[in-house]
C-alpha cells in the first residue's frame, strides 16, 4: 500500500451501529490502482467491499436501511 487518507464527507450518513462519524477512505496503491471504503470513526466499522469512486461508496453507504 503507498498511502491510505480519511477524510470527512458530510453526504455520509452517521455509523448504522454506534451513530458515530463515517469517514471516506482513500488508498492509492504504488501501481496506481485506488480505491474508496467507509469506515466509522468510532468503532471502525465498514464496508467489506470497496469502490472505485467517491460516489459510488457514498451511495453503498447511504443505501442502508
Amino acid at each position: 500500500m503507498f498511502g491510505q487518507k480519511f477524510e470527512y464527507n458530510d453526504e455520509l450518513k452517521c455509523c448504522p451501529f454506534c451513530k458515530g462519524v463515517s469517514w471516506l477512505a482513500h488508498v492509492e496503491f504504488k501501481d496506481g490502482s485506488t480505491w474508496f471504503n467507509i469506515q466509522c470513526s468510532k468503532c471502525n466499522a465498514g464496508w467489506m467491499e470497496n469502490y472505485e469512486t467517491k460516489e459510488e461508496a457514498v451511495k453503498a453507504w447511504n443505501k442502508r436501511k
